[in-house]
């Protein structure tokens, strides 16, 4: 088999753990028979730009070599795209004409070397060593040395210039990336980034760079034997460099006692930090080590210090370091994560997080228990992988791409999923409500769509241009759409064209079965006109919903009983996250919480959660009677009992603010609080938007055990589940007392709402169940007969009455202009009637505008 190695750096023109690996492929691959060749970047100032030459490795590999040295600026465009290299390359390669082209680092070669290598009739992969594929900086750190967003849409990093360049670069990048049939991880956790970023999940394979047979046959986890008393022997083997945490552990030393530990800086030159700091007889400056090394250089050793504040998209040196029984204190930098196991075989601090890691390394040299059980831990050791077994996946992973498969799917099948992708061009989504519904359930998945290239659009279900849009739409939704003469009539229109365009109907509330009268919680003040009115809006819900070939829900619970109540099939689409408010979000988490006292924080949104405060009221009674320097913040509409009127100031009521408010003053709590009462089936349909907010920010949630939190939460690691009174008030002590605690539960709540959640995950979904519903229209035909009696208003198409609450990042049309001049201008319009505030808001609008109507007397 004929193989190309590429890569932007190459031994010996540059050595470094990265480098090595490329080489190691080429020359084992060359040694068991195959014709290696490597096309490699080359750096000297005194060679001109674009030079090249080929020259032999005397280990049977023929290098091909190209001077890219102006270009390794992180923010030079060539650094991202070098036409005049992808050129070069294409050349080669028409020479060479390879079977197989994987490709490594590309920076200064260009991203272009993808689909060059596709143009060439090779089958292509792409390892992913690092992050540049989607940040300019390659391990999401920003320039500050604060670490970036994990989803680089979702964030708002200056990058190596600025945002709205980086969004540029990336989209070029990943337009090139498409060309490549399999993109290899060094991890799972970093193929889990990938994915999030936009890689598409089926072409990436997890493949763990090995280390040199010689190296995995040296390690072994033993039990360490220490002398009673004897300082904790630390170690630091992250050199100079500020992404590796240096300066945040030479900070972090403030925090260690006086005695107790010693220090090893393998690599740092003294003069790199603080004189007081190299002034302590602790701390030493040893010179770095070898791979010769290694060993005896842990065994002296009890922990190894990693403070990392760049990604870490694997790290060997851990997974070194428990295999030698050493325990390991590092960041939650991923890599080391996939190993670590915080309070068994080290701990895990956030990054950038110099008190919280002092923290932890004062803990370990005050507590011999401690170091004890972490060691003990770590003395089981680590698995790590042999450079013999990555080789032989490499070579049947080339073997099956070369015979026409990718990873047990064939060429023929991957065809077909373009096909099918192609048959989905445009989207009509119709939006029948206003708020935070319409953003999560219509413009987040509208958005998640184009970025994957789908044209969306979403109108009001009383927009004129409805017929067109729908005459031309590859899928329709119809978001909490009631039932109108003119829905009907659009839905016919589209059943009657040639192509069987799925029609789809979403809501996500328990608002659609009228059996479930005396279960929805917050309309018990309506009057009876009233009353019924809001039963009619949900009989008009589940009309629009007969409607439809499908339903889509955003629990599972939902969509459970959506299928029971009508046979519809029903699609999952959790309530995820949207770029403007991770963006706002984003901008919080950067900022310090607001001086004062420890708050925990309720935000209820509406009026329909007094029963879920009231569930919870004697619990957070009893931690603020007990804790008078802590905060209750409640926020929005909620009645809550007498009991906390003695607390005075220290409860602060706060009004309702935008939603693009809402993560500033989630960030200012130190406890964000998501009760529902339990065993009601209307909340057990409720989504974990509360959390998912709060995530987003950083600031860890306490929530009831409800499916979708259940569902959402890691209950201990990214927040935490009470079921009753007393164990609301066991969590709200326990992460008021903590606040290491704290800050790792809200850094780990971020990256799963991120990576779960995220705007490419949340497109890959909606993408996937409008195929599958374009699918089972395809082969089932029309709605089947339904026995429900029909209800249906008739509100005739009408620009002034057709405005949506504009999103950002989303082009507004004529009709979404209006929302400013028909707010303006009719101020009071939707509270002269519940009818037409039910057009407006759907029937929890009624409830909410009745029952703070009626609390005002």
């Amino acid at each position: 088999m004929r193989v190309v190695q590429v890569s932007a750096h190459y031994p010996p023109n540059l050595v470094s753990g990265g480098t090595l690996v490329p080489q190691r492929i080429a020359r084992g691959l060359a040694a068991r028979g195959h014709d290696v060749r490597v096309y490699a970047g080359y750096l000297d100032d005194d060679r001109a730009p674009l030079d090249s030459w080929t020259e032999d490795d005397a280990h049977g590999v023929s290098v091909r070599w190209v001077v890219t040295t102006p270009w390794t600026a992180w923010s030079d465009p060539r650094n991202s795209m070098n036409p005049e290299v992808t050129d070069d390359f294409e050349r080669w390669l028409d020479g060479v004409r390879p079977d197989v082209v994987h490709l490594h680092s590309l920076q200064t070669l260009g991203g272009g070397m993808v689909a060059a290598a596709q143009r060439s009739g090779a089958k292509v992969v792409v390892t992913m060593h690092d992050f540049w594929w989607s940040c300019a900086r390659q391990f999401l750190v920003a320039p500050n040395m604060r670490p970036c967003s994990i989803v680089v849409d979702c964030g708002t990093c200056p990058c190596a210039r600025d945002h709205d360049w980086l969004e540029r670069r990336n989209a070029v990048l990943h337009e090139q990336l498409a060309s490549a049939d399999v993109v290899l991880a060094p991890s799972t956790s970093a193929a889990r980034v990938f994915a999030a970023n936009g890689v598409d999940p089926a072409r990436i394979v997890v493949d763990e760079n090995g280390v040199p047979d010689s190296d995995v046959q040296e390690q072994g986890g033993t039990s360490r034997d220490r002398t009673a008393g004897a300082p904790v022997r630390l170690m630091f083997a992250g050199g100079a460099d500020p992404m590796k945490g240096l300066d945040v552990l030479v900070e972090a030393i403030e925090d260690l006692p006086a005695e107790g530990w010693s220090l090893d800086l393998y690599g740092v030159d003294p003069a790199r930090v603080p004189e007081p700091v190299r002034r302590l007889d602790a701390v030493r400056f040893p010179p770095a080590y070898g791979r010769d090394t290694v060993a005896a250089v842990m065994a002296e050793h009890d922990v190894l210090v990693l403070p990392s504040v760049m990604r870490e998209s694997h790290s060997i040196v851990t997974r070194e370091s428990l295999a030698a029984g050493m325990a390991v204190v590092c960041t939650d930098t991923l890599g080391p994560e996939e190993v670590v196991v915080d309070g068994h075989n080290g701990l895990i601090v956030p990054a950038a997080d110099p008190r919280s890691l002092g923290h932890a390394l004062a803990r370990i040299a005050r507590e011999p228990d401690l170091l004890a059980r972490l060691s003990k831990g770590a003395a089981a050791g680590a698995v790590i992988r042999s450079f013999t077994d990555q080789l032989d996946g490499l070579e049947d992973l080339y073997t099956d791409l070369a015979g026409g498969q990718e990873d047990g799917v064939t060429v023929l099948e991957r065809d077909l999923e373009a096909a099918e992708n192609s048959l989905l061009q445009r989207v009509l989504i119709v939006a029948g409500i206003q708020g935070a519904p319409l953003r999560y359930r219509a413009q987040l998945p509208a958005e998640a769509l184009r970025l994957r290239g789908t044209h969306v659009d979403v109108r009001h279900y009383r927009d004129p241009e409805l017929p067109t849009l729908a005459a031309r739409a590859d899928a329709v939704v119809l978001y909490r759409v009631p039932a109108t003469r003119q829905i009907v009539d659009l839905v016919a229109a589209v059943r009657a064209r040639p192509q069987a365009v799925p029609v789809l109907f979403d809501i996500d509330d328990l608002i659609f079965d009228p059996t479930l009268e005396g279960e929805v919680h917050g309309i018990d003040a309506l009057t009876p006109d009233e009353h019924a009115l809001w039963w009619r809006g949900v009989a008009r819900y589940r009309t629009s919903m007969e409607l439809a070939d499908a339903y889509v829900g955003s629990t599972e619970r939902l969509c459970r009983h959506a299928t029971s109540t009508t046979g519809l099939p029903s699609f999952r689409f959790a309530n995820g996250v949207g770029v403007a408010l991770a963006r706002q979000s984003d901008r919080a988490r950067s900022q310090p919480r607001s001086p004062g006292r420890l708050r925990i924080g309720y935000f209820s949104g509406t009026t329909m959660h007094d029963e879920d405060w009231a569930a919870i009221e004697p619990a957070v009674v009893r931690v603020l009677a007990a804790r008078p320097d802590v905060e209750l913040w409640i926020g929005g509409f909620l009645t809550t009992g007498p009991a906390l009127d003695r607390f005075g100031a220290r409860v602060r009521r706060l009004p309702m603010l935008p939603w693009h408010e809402l993560p500033g003053r989630l960030r200012d709590v130190d406890v964000n609080l998501a009760p529902l009462v339990l065993g009601s089936t209307f909340n057990e349909a409720k989504s974990a938007i509360k959390w998912l907010e709060a995530a987003l920010v950083e600031t860890p949630t306490v929530a009831s055990p409800t499916q979708p939190f259940v569902e959402s939460v890691e209950d201990g690691r990214t927040g935490v589940l009470a079921r009753d009174e007393e164990e609301w008030v066991a969590a709200l002590t326990q992460l008021l007392d903590d606040p290491l605690l704290r800050r790792r539960m809200g850094s780990a709540a971020r990256r799963e709402a991120l990576l779960r959640w995220g705007p490419h995950a949340q497109g890959e979904t909606y993408e996937r169940l409008l195929r599958d519903a374009a699918m089972l229209r395809r082969e089932r035909g029309p709605r089947r007969a339904t026995s429900w009696e029909p209800v249906v208003d008739d509100e005739p198409l009408d620009a002034a009455e057709a405005w949506l609450e504009p999103y950002p990042g989303i082009p507004m049309t004529a009709r979404a202009s209006l929302v400013g001049r028909v707010a303006a201008t009719t101020p009071g319009r939707y509270t002269l009637a519940a009818a037409r505030l039910l057009r407006a808001g759907g029937p929890a609008a009624v409830g909410r505008k009745v029952v703070s109507r009626l609390r005002r007397g």
